[in-house]
Formats: C-alpha cells, structure tokens, sequence
C-alpha cells in the first residue's frame, strides 16, 4: 500500500509522518528514509527490492518525489513506485493534482491545507484591527493550522510588508496586491522592521529551548506589542 502525504501546511503533514514512523517502528516494522533529489533508477530498484535480513516488514518513505523537476527520470521513478507492491510512504511539500495522484488508485491519501482561518488572521494582522479581535482570530488560525505554521506564514507576511513598504511591488492579482499594500499603510518601516526582529528572536529561542514560554505564548504576546 502506498500513503501520500501532501499539502501547503507542511508542518502537519511533517507531524504526521513523524506518528507513522513512530508506529511502524512499534509494530517492529524497519523504516528506510529517502530524498528523491538523490535517486535514480537503479538505486531505487535496489531499495524495493530489499528484503530485511531479520524478517520484518520493511516500509520505505520517499521525500519530494513529486518536486523533482520535470524530466523522464522523475517519470520513471513514479512510475517505479506506483508498480511495487512495497509499503511506501510518499511525503510531498506541494499540493498534488488529481492527475499525479491517479497514478496511485489504491494509496492512502492525506492533503494538509493552510486553512482561510489562518490567512484571515494575517490580513487583520496590524494596529487598526481591534486587540482582542485579532487575538480570537489567531487563537481560530492556530486551532485549524498549528501554532508553528502560523508563526511561519507570520515571517513571511511580515517580510512581504517590508518589501512592499520599501517600495517593492509583489507578484499576483491587483486585488491582492492592493491589500497588501493597504496593511502596508498601516504600519511604520521602523515598526516592522521591529517585528522583524522579535520574530527572529523568538525562532532563535524556541530552536534553542532557551523560552519558558510556548509558541502560542510568544506569538499572543508579539501581537499584544502591535499596540505600543
């Protein structure tokens, strides 16, 4: 059986592929981990062949197959997989179409979406949104996405902010591109810049686990200092 796993919210996707390691492992099921970006053909034909030298099961997961760049070695390696009759776990960090998941009629499919929760709550994300308003609405991202992921798309909005402020025009629709601007307009360069920092800060700490607080704690806290 194949399991693919696939979607924009990586770090959910990412969390379920650390239980379903963790449970092959419990069922006394070998686990062998590989990047697409180093395979070719044969290697790949060696791997699904193997059997395992005590008489476990053996489940392989391949990472970002599916990102490969387009080429008939990429073809060939999917459809190598979509042939063998192994357990195989597919981790893909894009959306697959319905096109390249034909190719796998009997895996098990899960896609992890950023939910319009967490993209409302960076579009309120500035001073003019009410306080408490703004925290409800990262309590409801932070409920459907992950604390993580939000603290990710947060380092990206914050960077778009800049770059638009500082008189870049980024790529995508006029009405997105006028909304971008106009949270621009609410905001100082000094200020997000300001933001900038403290959210490098709270990565630095939370990878050092030097912060006492949680994740959710740092980021009610960060969107409390939108108002001084």
């Amino acid at each position: 059986m194949t399991i693919i796993l696939h979607g924009e919210n990586t770090i959910k996707s990412r969390e379920k592929l650390v239980q379903i390691i963790s449970d092959f492992k419990i069922n006394k099921k070998s686990v062998t981990r590989l990047e697409a970006k180093k395979l070719d053909l044969a290697n790949l034909e060696e791997e699904l062949s193997k059997s395992s030298l005590f008489g476990e099961d053996e489940t392989i997961v391949i990472e970002e197959l599916h990102s490969l760049p387009r080429s008939k070695k990429k073809d060939s390696l999917i459809e190598l997989v979509s042939q063998s009759e192994r357990e195989i776990v597919l981790w893909e960090k894009r959306n697959l179409t319905p096109t390249m998941l034909k190719k796998f009629p009997q895996g098990r499919v899960e896609n992890f979406k950023i939910s319009n929760t967490l993209f409302s709550w960076l579009d309120i994300f500035h001073p003019k949104t009410p306080a408490q308003k703004n925290l409800q609405s990262l309590e409801k991202a932070i409920k459907s996405n992950g604390d993580y992921m939000c603290f990710v798309m947060l380092i990206r909005q914050i960077g778009l902010l800049i770059y638009v402020k500082d008189g870049g025009r980024p790529a995508g629709p006029p009405f997105m591109v006028s909304k971008i601007k106009k949270q621009a307009d609410y905001f100082s360069m000094d200020k997000l810049l300001s933001l900038h920092q403290k959210l490098f800060e709270i990565d630095k700490k939370m990878k050092s686990s030097q912060s006492f607080m949680t994740m959710k704690q740092e980021l009610d806290i960060l969107s409390t200092s939108l108002y001084s």
